[in-house]
């Protein structure tokens, strides 16, 4: 019996696609794509719109799989237990989750210690299986990386994982990497601070408990010893979350795992790409390009030596106006493909190479053309933070003056940056920026760092200043934005709160260098004068004036 009109249940089709169904039977979607409408199997929300080759085939094996359970008694309500996964639930809502920066996040929630199979009840003559995160609650996860996080992370089809899972309940990699990928979409745009009950029929679940279902199914089917993309996929993944949650040993080892898989499946030589299909060949190259990125980033801002190496004759990245990839993370290649041939430039050439890449990097027109707003901040924030890099790159590698007609070899250099960076922000959202998590604070600290410890060590230039707006401003704008990103790193603002002391910016808080308000009524006054840095409707607004030489902030 088709289910009576108005059901939110949807029809198998339907539900692999992850599309709308209106209930009919057939539904309208089945009668146009000449399939099978079925009712075989209660589903959870819809998702990403497909379909894709893999979708049809995994329709039939779940309702071939199904004809031969259409005798069991099935629920009509929408709860998230999964009739034909084996011991599948939803976990409670954890009403208190701890801080996810605790390094004993992952052996603790709540204060509780949860084994590594979360205990299922058992009955008599029942063979005790473990449970597993239902279908319902990854797809709502899945459809938040697909919607926020995959212009960032543009490597995983969500509607073939989906399927996957779905249809071979047994394949423990699929699931560990709908685990890892949930884990990091969670922690990423910081889903556990959200409060909240029930959602969409399902219990919010935490990073956490993601994290330990990932590692517990990747050690299920031994991912060390079967090295493929989606065990790869799922490393990265975890490097994501521990970065995120600041545990950062765990996080880098995660990386070099990844990595170490990736060489053993060849994604750094050609010969791996040219026997592969057009489609498989860039998703590979998607991921080879997201762990040099991701690696080249990690290795500046960590102190860690590199272990991928650049591969130029590999087949090029391209946008095939699929949506597969977005022109932001072709681009976002480059830029790191540029900042790589010029540290490994030879000693002659190190001169011409960095003013090169400061000439290509200066280049705005491209990033501020991005519609997508997390693309823009990545893009925009990144290029300067490469322009501060290269910048110190070539205090090692050439003379820098005091003043120079060459501004990416003056002193005041980075001051030209941070003011960049202001005038980016002035279109940008704290949201758009904080997506992108630790990576983007530890950016915006470089950019200050560098610019404080100019100041310092160049006391000339604090009096320079354009459009009445001085290094003083600018390295107190900064600090500012980094004591309130994220809610603020103790460590980064410990180091810039020193150094403001150091230049006789007094402040009183390593916690709140200086108030940031939502609206121009709130702003600090000091001396009569306006000095807070402002998100006024979510745009930061930069100050105009310049500050006194010594501040004493009252919080």
């Amino acid at each position: 019996m088709a289910p009576r009109k108005g059901t939110r249940r949807a029809c198998d089709p339907c539900s692999v696609r992850k599309v709308r169904c209106n209930g009919d039977h057939p539904c309208s979607r089945c009668i146009a794509a000449s399939w099978e409408c079925t009712y075989l199997k209660t589903h959870g929300k819809s998702g990403p719109k497909g379909p894709r080759r893999t979708t049809e085939a995994a329709i039939r094996r779940l309702q071939e799989r199904n004809r031969s359970d259409i005798g069991r008694s099935r629920s009509e309500s929408e709860a998230s237990i999964d009739d034909g996964s084996p011991s599948i639930i939803d976990f409670p809502l954890l009403d208190s989750l701890p801080p996810t920066s605790d390094p004993d996040y992952d052996a603790r929630l709540n204060g509780i210690d949860w084994p590594d199979t979360i205990a299922s009840p058992t009955f008599p003559g029942a063979q005790r299986e473990p449970e597993r995160i239902s279908i319902s609650s990854v797809g709502h996860y899945l459809d938040i990386y697909q919607t926020r996080g995959y212009a960032i992370w543009p490597v995983v089809d969500t509607e073939a994982l989906l399927a996957r899972i779905l249809t071979h309940q047994e394949d423990m990699e699929a699931y560990g990497l709908s685990m890892a990928v949930c884990a990091a979409t969670i922690s990423q745009f910081q889903i556990d601070a959200e409060s909240g009950s029930a959602v969409e029929g399902h219990y919010r679940i935490s990073s956490g408990l993601f994290e330990m279902e990932a590692k517990r199914a990747r050690k299920a089917f031994d991912h060390m010893e079967h090295v493929t993309i989606w065990s790869l996929l799922s490393s990265f993944f975890l490097h994501v979350y521990s970065a995120n949650i600041g545990r950062m040993s765990a996080s880098t080892v995660f990386l070099g795992e990844a990595i170490t898989k990736a060489h053993m499946i060849g994604l750094h030589q050609l010969s791996y790409y040219q026997p592969i299909d057009v489609e498989q060949q860039q998703h590979n190259l998607r991921i080879y390009w997201l762990l040099f990125i991701t690696e080249r980033a990690h290795s500046i801002q960590h102190d860690m030596p590199i272990m991928l190496r650049r591969a130029p004759d590999l087949p090029p990245l391209e946008d095939l106006k699929d949506g597969t990839v977005t022109p932001a993370f072709v681009q976002l290649c480059r830029l790191f493909n540029i900042l790589d041939m010029t540290i490994t430039a030879g000693p002659s050439g190190a001169r011409q190479a960095l003013a090169l890449a400061q000439q290509q990097l200066n280049d705005d027109v491209a990033s501020q053309s991005l519609n997508n707003e997390i693309q823009r901040a990545d893009i925009s924030i990144t290029q300067q933070w490469m322009r501060v890099f290269l910048w110190q790159h070539a205090l090692s590698v050439t003379n820098l003056r005091s003043t120079n007609e060459n501004d990416e070899f003056s002193f005041s250099f980075p001051a030209k940056v941070a003011q960049n960076v202001l005038r980016y922000m002035s279109s940008l959202s704290r949201e758009s920026l904080e997506a992108h998590g630790p990576g983007m604070e530890t950016k915006l600290f470089d950019i200050a760092n560098s610019l404080a410890d100019v100041m310092i060590c160049v006391p000339a230039i604090n009096h320079e200043s354009h459009f009445w707006i001085g290094p003083r401003d600018l390295i107190h704008s900064l600090s500012s934005l980094l004591a309130s990103f994220r809610g603020g790193n103790p460590a980064v603002i410990r180091i810039l709160q020193e150094k403001l002391t150091t230049l006789g910016l007094w402040v009183s808080s390593p916690q709140k260098l200086i108030d940031i308000s939502s609206s121009e009524d709130e702003h600090e006054d000091w001396g009569g004068n306006q000095r807070s840095l402002v998100w006024s409707e979510n745009v930061l607004i930069p100050p105009m004036q310049e500050f006194p030489s010594r501040m004493n902030t009252t919080l």
